[in-house]
């Protein structure tokens, strides 16, 4: 049975999303071909508020702008994205926890500390993000997302891998440009040096978003009281499947969506059509300046 204020939501987020796509229009500047499919992806973020899109929509495409070499220039299928995949598994979880939340889990498994590439793991993180993001087909988006980190195997040699540049851009976007909604996050396995890794990531750490971070000592049942072990891989005795084979999938869709994410017009602001957008604007202050003074 369908109830009354479910149509009203569908009807209204379809009608927002119509909205959105109007105001991008009216943006030249930015990307023209974004689909409706990531522009509810923005509204449901923002619950809906249009301005409130419209200002996290300008401001994630601003940061890819700036940071062209982490979101722009790349290749899913390129040799560092590829080594990093071999070292590490950045994979989002099937289903949904029964708070209609989304897990995200990320581990090594390869701890050679020479293998790992900090920047490129931020590339990879966010392109595995387009890339649901572009496909997901669920009638209703999760509420929000928790990230699970597996620190078993990061050694203190593997923190003197962190690029704090690429680090930088990382926090700045996915605490302010990242269209979701950031429940908890979780660290697996901490290691008696966690300390030493919190201090160096720390500082980029908003206040609100450290009050996320739930920190869980080796082979503990911690977790489990905020999410259920039944949404884990079997690695970790849950029934979601095997790792190597929810990973698989992810890496055949990366390779799906190349195109679209290496495709710069995606992705780029047009910088000759900003000028002019800014120029347009204040010539119409200046105009109505000069009206007031009219007036």
């Amino acid at each position: 049975m369908v109830h009354l204020n479910e149509i009203t939501e569908d009807q209204l987020m379809t009608t927002r999303i119509s909205e959105l796509q109007d105001w991008l229009k009216s943006q030249p500047q930015l990307p023209q071909n974004i689909s409706r499919l990531l522009l509810r992806r923005f509204l449901h973020t923002t619950r809906g508020d249009l301005s409130a899109a419209q200002r996290l929509l300008e401001l994630n495409y601003g940061l890819r702008n700036k940071h062209g070499h982490i979101f722009i220039d790349r290749d899913p299928l390129d040799a560092s994205s590829q080594q990093l995949l071999q070292v590490a598994d950045l994979v989002p979880l099937p289903g949904l926890t029964p708070e209609n939340n989304k897990l995200l889990f990320y581990r090594l498994i390869d701890f050679d500390a020479d293998k790992f590439n900090f920047t490129a793991a931020i590339k990879v993180f966010f392109m595995v993000a387009d890339c649901r993001f572009a496909t997901e087909n669920e009638d209703r988006l999760s509420d929000g997302e928790i990230p699970v980190f597996d620190m078993a195997g990061y050694t203190l040699r593997h923190l003197t891998k962190t690029a704090l540049g690429a680090l930088r851009v990382y926090m700045k976007f996915v605490q302010e440009a990242h269209p979701v909604r950031l429940k908890e996050i979780h660290v697996l396995n901490c290691p008696s040096y966690v300390d030493k890794v919190m201090a160096v990531v720390k500082p980029f750490i908003k206040g609100e978003v450290f009050k996320l971070i739930h920190f869980h000592l080796p082979d503990a049942d911690t977790p489990y009281r905020h999410f259920p072990r039944t949404m884990l891989p079997e690695e970790y005795g849950g029934e979601a499947g095997k790792m190597s084979d929810l990973k698989l999938q992810w890496m055949q869709l990366l390779k799906e969506q190349r195109d679209y994410l290496m495709d710069s017009e995606n992705w780029q602001i047009n910088k000759i059509k900003k000028n002019a957008q800014r120029k347009s604007s204040d010539s119409g202050v200046t105009q109505s300046l000069r009206s007031l003074e009219i007036d």
